[in-house]
Order: structure tokens, then sequence, then C-alpha cells
């Protein structure tokens, strides 16, 4: 066991920050901030809800360690080796010894338990303290019957037992939203005592009373908080189309995600690259077979370990079946301490089939479950550790939402002794772009500012902070710039260095050398001055680029965005281009503006080009000093 763990923990730690922050990472990290911040409560309507239990402990570790990845993956990490320990103590209580040893090696190798551990995401401790939470109740209710021959009440010598056994499985609820089946699970467990264990039920049923009035004592808070606060849930109404079809008496939906879900473990896995390698089952064809096998296997002997098993799997998969997406291994995840039972059940019954008379057997034949263990776990490990750190990093959509750009960019920025600023272009500059940097540089003497985003046309915004004269401006490789401001860069003699995942721009430019055709000067606000613009020659029925300066004067009070419109003699609007994708959170003063417009003007020769600044929220206009809400480009 000490071997597996040292294992578990080498493929859980080993490389742990390489990749760069997904957003939930970053999302998780404001949380716990703002629980450092005073900021507390059982439950966080930030980032669609979150469960608080995890963010606790991550906060500690940030606490501890400070802002950085480490910090925000080390909990989940040490979560995925203690659930490891929790499982064979688990298994070997209510299996033995031997099927537990087999299950842990597996569970220390599979892809699916190792990848949860190594992010920066609550779900990993919900398997930990539901497990924990049957440990005790097993000990508690079915252990604690074999001393009923000597005359004492279970009762009164498990209370303890019953008593963490409670606070666990309430524990539980805090984690993850997948947590709301285990309560499903101790129902029908507790059904199936009655009904085909009633002598074991009749023995223990003031024990179940207490466990369930602590089970219910410690999810109380939550449940009063989300029964008061229903839309702080929003993100099931989002997910929960196969369960609303199901109340609705169409069982389509959840059938086909059950049947999906049975394939996951051996024929197609997750369909999301987020949550795997996308289509990866859950093991490889040999322990699939196994994993299959020993399904079979607790069916035909179902005693009450083996329904334990079987029932804890299919309520495990319950969030799967009545959410989209199927098979979800996020969303199934309590099923990881008795995943690996069912091969191991398989691989404990081959020792047994060996023969009758072992002393006559050969000796690959005696020992042919730890023949085919070995194979097992080496194919596991190769797959898994292939899978960990080749395949899945090395997918496009893993390293967009990973974020693999900004922390390359940030460990090259780290690295440099320059410390002129810098403008990042990114996809969500006004929300987690600043905080991923945060995270991930280590320095914290440069002078940053954001900008970009996610849209379908290239990014036509730049944000300059001249102050110093000289500029690094880095942007995704994979992220688009608008080619007139790539030009732009060229014409004012960037130097361009480019790698696979970002490319940077080395700029020396003084405000006063930027050069534009007509001047205007015209103030919005008091914050934002209309220094000039530039345009090409406009013909109708031609997209005609403006290209339009603009100086920061001071911080903005409220959001701000661009518009240039095109209206008519009649002064109807034949054309606009809104928008700016520099938020006015990363304006300093100073700072130069530069945006591309593009848009297309009617044969009218009488038409007429404004150009005014808004907030976008409400659309109120700002004035300039002369109290106009646009200033007129002469054309």
């Amino acid at each position: 066991m000490t071997a597996i763990l040292l294992a578990g923990a080498a493929l859980r730690l080993w490389r742990l920050t390489d990749l760069g922050l997904e957003h939930d990472e970053v999302a998780n990290w404001l949380i716990d901030r703002s629980i450092l911040n005073g900021n507390h409560a059982v439950y966080f309507t930030e980032a669609y809800g979150h469960e608080a239990g995890f963010h606790y402990m991550q906060a500690a570790f940030v606490a501890l360690l400070g802002d950085n990845a480490l910090a925000l993956r080390l909990p989940a990490a040490l979560a995925g080796i203690v659930l490891i320990a929790v499982t064979f103590a688990l298994l070997k209580l209510i299996f033995g010894r031997k099927t537990a040893l087999i299950a842990a090696a597996l569970l220390t190798v599979t892809f699916f338990p190792v990848f949860y551990s190594r992010l920066a995401l609550r779900a990993i401790t919900l398997p930990v303290l539901s497990a924990l939470s049957f440990y005790f109740f097993w000990q508690a209710t079915m252990k604690g019957g074999r001393r009923k021959a000597e005359g004492e009440s279970p009762f009164i010598l498990h209370p303890l037992s019953l008593i963490l056994a409670g606070l666990f499985a309430g524990l539980s609820l805090y984690t993850y939203m997948a947590a709301r089946a285990v309560p499903i699970f101790y129902t029908f467990w507790v059904a199936y005592l009655v009904i085909f264990q009633r002598d074991i039920f009749k023995r223990h049923w003031r024990g179940i009373a207490l466990f369930a009035g602590i089970y219910l004592a410690m999810a109380l808070p939550l449940l009063l908080f989300l029964q008061g606060i229903p839309e702080g849930e929003f993100r099931i109404a989002e997910i929960d189309a196969p369960l609303r079809a199901l109340l609705a008496g169409d069982i389509g939906p959840a059938l086909l995600n059950g049947v999906k879900i049975a394939g996951a473990f051996g024929v197609r896995g997750d369909p999301l690259w987020r949550q795997n390698v996308a289509g990866w089952p859950i093991f490889n064809i040999l322990a699939a077979i196994l994993f299959y096998a020993g399904v079979v296997i607790a069916l035909w002997r179902h005693r009450p370990k083996h329904v334990f098993a079987l029932l804890w799997a299919a309520t495990a998969a319950l969030p799967s079946i009545v959410t989209t997406d199927a098979p979800s291994t996020i969303r199934m995840i309590n099923i990881l301490p008795v995943l690996t039972l069912f091969p191991a059940l398989s691989i404990h019954s081959l020792g047994r089939l060996s023969t009758t008379y072992p002393k006559l057997s050969t000796t690959f034949r005696r020992n042919s479950w730890i023949t085919l263990l070995t194979i097992i776990l080496f194919w596991a490990s190769v797959r898994t550790i292939s899978g960990i750190f080749i395949v899945w990093p090395g997918n496009s959509e893993v390293q967009f939402v990973w974020q693999a750009a900004l922390t390359a960019a940030a460990r090259e920025l780290d690295d440099s002794a320059e410390s002129t600023p810098v403008a990042i272009m990114g996809w969500s500059p006004d929300t987690m772009d600043s905080p991923t940097l945060e995270l991930a540089l280590i320095r914290d003497d440069l002078d940053l500012r954001f900008f970009g985003g996610i849209k379908p046309e290239p990014i036509d915004s730049l944000i300059l902070p001249l102050q110093n004269g000289a500029i690094r401006i880095v942007r995704p490789s994979i992220l688009p710039l608008d080619p007139a401001l790539e030009a732009l860069l060229t014409s004012w003699g960037a130097t361009v260095t480019a790698n696979d995942s970002f490319t940077r721009y080395d700029l020396k430019l003084d405000a006063a050398e930027i050069v534009y055709e007509q001047a205007v000067g015209e103030v919005f606000g008091d914050e934002l001055t209309l220094l000039g613009f530039s345009a090409e020659s406009c013909l109708a029925n031609t997209p005609c680029a403006v290209t339009t300066y603009w100086r920061v004067e001071q911080m903005p009070v409220a959001p701000r965005s661009l518009f240039l419109h095109a209206l008519d003699s009649d002064a109807n609007l034949v054309a606009q281009d809104d928008g700016l994708d520099v938020p006015a959170a990363q304006w300093q003063p100073g700072d130069i503006i530069v945006k591309q417009h593009t848009l297309t003007l009617p044969e009218d020769p009488m038409t007429t080009l404004y150009v005014g600044v808004y907030q976008p929220q409400t659309l109120q206009r700002l004035l300039t000093s002369q109290q106009r809400d646009a200033v007129t480009l002469e054309r």
C-alpha cells in the first residue's frame, strides 16, 4: 500500500503546474481571495454557483503558499492521494484486503481519477468524503452485527462511527453538485436493508435514525440558503433538459444517457476535451472486459456488499443521466470509490479459478491473477501518463481553455530583465485575463494592460501605455489581430517575435510620433480625447476603414464603448461600427487607444460620419466640451 500511495502521489504531483490555468480555476481563486477578505458563506453564487467546502481548504493553501497555480491545485492533488487510501480502507472493510489492494492499485494509475486530481476544481473531494461516510456507516451497522452474540448493542458500541458517518455525509454536500445523489444512495440502501436485511435494520434502526438526523442537520444550512436564492443554481437549469423530459414522462433522453454511460467504461467516453481526452473510454480494453465481468459477478452473487457496490455506481451515475453531455465524468465522479472494484472482483476471482490443487499447477497458472494485474497496471500507467502529459495538453481546445499562451507569455516575462509596460491581448480582458496573469506571473513590477475578447472577427483595438516611450504587446498566436493594426505596428518599427504559443511586439514609440491624417482634439466627458483619425478613400458599397486615435485623460467611472455612425442627408442611420476591444477598467491616464472601424457606405454623397463615446449598458453618450454627443469626421 505504501508503494501504491507513492505511485499515486507521483502521478498527481509531478509537473502539476505545467499547464496554464483554466477560467474555472481562476474563478475558484477569486472566490478564495474573497474568503480571505472576509466573505464567508456555505454557498457562493459566483461562477455558476459553488458549494463552499473545497474553497475554504483551497483558501488556506492560498494563504500559506501565495497566489499561484500550486496553491490552487495542491489541495485537489492531495485529495486525490487521500482518495486512494480511503478507497482501500473502505473496500478492505467490505471486500477484504486482497480485493482492496487490487482496486487501490488500479485507481492509482487510471486516467479518470488522476485527471481530476490535477485540476484546481472541487469535484475530487466528493468521493473522499462520501466514501469516508459509508466506511463508518458500514462499520457501525454491518460489522457491528458480528458483536451482537456477545450481548452488546451495536448502537452502544458504535455511536462515534454513526456520528462520523453523518458528519462526512453532510460535509460531502458542500463539495460538488453531484453530491445531491449521495442521499439518494442512502435512501435506497436503507430501503434494501428494510426489505432484504430486516434483521440488520431492526438491530440498527436507532443508529440509522441518529445518522439521518446528523446528516440532515449538516445539510440544513445549505438547503436553507438554496431555498432562499433559487437563482443561485441557474447552471443546473442550463443542463437539466433530460431531467425535465423525464419529469414530463419522456424517458428517452435519460435512457439514451444511461446507454452512453454504460458504454463509457470500455466503448466511448466523455465527449468533452475539458473533462478528459475526448472519447477515451474510462478503461483500456482489457480492464474494460474485467470491469463488465465484475459487474456481472456482483449481480450474480448479490450479497449485501455486492448490492452496495452496484447501488453506489448506479446512483453516482444519476447526475450524468439526468443532464446533458453524457457520459460526463465529472458529474459521475462519486463512482471513483467503486470504479476499480469491479475489475478487482474479476481479477480476484481468477485466482480462485486457477485449480483445485495448486501444488499440481504451474507457477504461472497459480499466479495468473498477478500476471494479469501486472499487465493491466502497466498498460493503464502508460495510457494515463501519455494522456496526462502528451495527448491531452497537446490538443488545441485544451490549450485554448487552459490559456497556455498566456502562461507561456508570463514565464517569458518572468525571465526577461525588461520592465517596460506590457499590453496583453486575450479572450476575457474584462474578467479573467488580469487574474490569470496575476496567478501566472511571479514578478509584480510590470505595468500591465489587457485588451481583446472572444469574437468572430479579428481584434480591432489596441491600448498603448506609452508613458515611458516603449511598450511590449503580447498576443496568443491563435488569436488574430486586425491586419490594419498589424500593419500599423510594423510601420511604427515594432520588432515581431513569434512562436507556437504567442507573438510579441517590441515597440519604441512616443505618443507625439503617432501620425494621423486629420487632427480633432475633442474631449468626451473629461475622460477621452479624440486626437485624430485616418481613413481610406471610402467609396460607395465597399468597406470603408477608419482608424481613430484616443488619449485617456482620466479613469472612467463606468464601461465605455465607441461608435462610428454614417447618417444620410435625412439623418437616417445607414451604416455603423460600434464597439471597443479595450475594457474601460484597463485605461490609465496617458494611454493611447487605437480603434479600427469598418463600415460600408451607400452611394449618397451627402452621407456624414459621426464618432463618439457611450455607456454600453445604458446607451448614454458622453458629451464634449461643446455639449455635443458626437463629432463629425470631415471626409
